[in-house]
């Protein structure tokens, strides 16, 4: 009988050393460092599709920052990374938007002046494809003029700080599956 006493005292003295045990293991787990927490980047082109800070970057120039007539240095000091491809007179780069979305933008030069910019925006997704090249048209036409249609290709007339003309070409190749785009930004010669 005596035994049957201290069993019953025992089981709540468990029953709490047991809770005792388990609140402290969850209090010791939380109480680690805190988590840093990047605060969201603030999206450039407002309104626009988010790939298009990835693409354009900047409002400055034509695509990251970047104008017709800049020297080679100029053009490698406005990229984030270095070209995948370099020549004297060319140079590529690579870059990836998201799990869906890549894009390349080539750079060809004569005498160390930047003369033609070539852009080709690849999708997994032919929906994602045909929003970035809408986000495209509508961004070029708020800032240049509206294009021109020729032959499916979208033409914008434009002018750069220097208020040299330029064009901007647009063209969708996607099939019914990928988005591909393709934009040459140009001096007509």
């Amino acid at each position: 009988m005596f035994t049957k006493q201290i069993m019953f005292f025992m089981k709540p003295l468990f029953r709490n050393i047991f809770l005792f045990a388990t609140a402290s293991v969850v209090l010791y787990a939380c109480s680690g460092e805190p988590e840093t927490i990047i605060p969201p980047k603030e999206q450039v082109f407002k309104g626009f599709h988010y790939a298009l800070d990835s693409i354009l970057q900047k409002k400055e120039g034509i695509v990251h920052g970047v104008e017709l007539s800049e020297p080679l240095n100029d053009v490698k000091s406005k990229e984030k990374k270095k070209p995948d491809e370099l020549d004297v007179d060319y140079c590529l780069y690579n870059y990836k938007v998201d799990s869906l979305t890549s894009y390349s933008i080539a750079y060809s030069f004569v005498n160390d002046s930047l003369d033609e910019m070539e852009v080709q925006i690849n999708s997994t997704s032919q929906d994602e494809g045909a929003t970035i090249l809408a986000n495209i048209k509508k961004y070029y036409t708020e800032k240049y003029t509206a294009p021109l249609m020729d032959k499916g290709i979208y033409v914008f007339n434009c002018f750069d700080s220097k208020k040299k003309n330029f064009k901007i070409s647009l063209t969708d190749n996607s099939t019914t599956e990928t988005g591909v785009i393709n934009m040459l930004v140009y001096r007509e010669k």
